[in-house]
């Protein structure tokens, strides 16, 4: 089983990846979804897909429309695994 470490790199790792703007320096995990200039529909579709994939969950619709931060995302898939 993966620790909050581990869970908080590969989380960061797939924002990283969806938001090319985004690194260790500028990176919040309490910044909202609304705080991102390019996090739209496509982008959150995207991040729900990565983590589903990458930490092998399925993610439904109703905590899909949860996720409002980095932070929300990691607590999510804590709970799942």
């Amino acid at each position: 089983m993966m620790n909050r470490m581990e869970i908080e790199n590969k989380i960061k790792e797939i924002f990283f990846d969806v938001f090319s703007n985004l690194n260790d320096e500028n990176f919040d995990w309490n910044a909202k979804q609304e705080d991102y200039l390019n996090w739209d529909s496509f982008a959150h579709l995207e991040l729900m897909t990565s983590t589903e994939t990458k930490f092998n969950i399925k993610i439904s619709p109703e905590d899909t429309l949860s996720i409002r931060t980095a932070l929300d995302l990691s607590n999510l898939v804590e709970s799942r695994i």
